[in-house]
């Protein structure tokens, strides 16, 4: 009698995304915005020269490049919504939240002269900072937040708002929007349906210049696992932001001399 076997497949199950898989795809996304505005918008097409800008485009090559650029940029729009969730997420794990801004703030500085230079063509600009600002400010508007955590809704509300007019007179990248998504991610943040549609209404109307493409990161962040990962990338991107924005500066600078 012939034996009969039973063949039995285990289904793997989706494991999501890992805190360091969510940090890599961001900053994947983000070097796409930055090719398309630092190398493509200000360097192909601007060529350190104001008056070369509308000449460039009035080009069919240069039209071809313009168009790279925009889907370059739209593509990374979807960045900054990640990295807004996994500083909400970094600042309930940290186990030091003081140490944690202190580290954000030093990135802010060390990364302002390259954020200048790659974005004006200057050392320095003071009317406008880059987005590390933004998250220094709103770790310090969790800070209180969490400290005020007895208190009425209102006033941690209150706080919030503190930090984004703060952000807008700094003028600080993504400033207001970018600190009230961080706040409410992590006041939502044992709702998670709330938390997911709440982000990404504000993160289209922080886009809805791009179609509200921002939004569409919720669907990566959807499938976060609430887990680090195992490679280390605590320091990764406190380096990568400020040295992508020197590397590019240089490529223009020096193919623009």
């Amino acid at each position: 009698m012939a034996r009969t076997i039973k063949l039995e497949f285990n289904k793997r199950r989706l494991r999501g995304f890992s805190g360091n898989q969510l940090k890599m795809i961001a900053c994947f996304l983000m070097l796409c915005d930055s090719i398309g505005f630092m190398l493509i918008e200000n360097g192909v097409l601007y060529g350190l020269n104001p008056e070369y800008w509308s000449l460039a485009l009035a080009t069919e090559l240069g039209q071809r490049w313009y168009t790279l650029a925009r889907v370059l940029r739209f593509l990374g729009r979807m960045a900054f919504p990640i990295f807004a969730y996994l500083v909400a997420e970094g600042f309930i794990h940290t186990s030091n939240q003081r140490r944690y801004m202190i580290r954000m703030l030093l990135c802010a500085f060390i990364s302002e002269v390259p954020f200048d230079l790659a974005t004006r063509h200057v050392v320095f600009d003071p009317s406008y900072q880059n987005v590390c600002f933004t998250y220094v400010i709103a770790l310090a508007a969790l800070y209180f937040i969490r400290r005020a955590r007895r208190y009425p809704l209102p006033v941690r509300l209150l706080i919030m708002a503190l930090g984004a007019a703060l952000a807008f007179l700094l003028r600080s990248d993504l400033g207001p929007v970018g600190v009230v998504l961080i706040c409410l991610m992590y006041m939502l943040r044992n709702d998670r349906n709330a938390q997911l549609v709440t982000g990404a209404v504000v993160s289209a109307a922080e886009s809805l210049g791009y179609y509200c493409i921002s939004a569409l990161s919720f669907v990566l962040i959807r499938f976060y696992n609430g887990k680090r990962g195992s490679f280390p990338m605590k320091y990764f991107f406190y380096i990568f932001y400020p040295a992508h924005m020197l590397a590019f500066y240089a490529l223009v600078y020096f193919a623009n001399r």
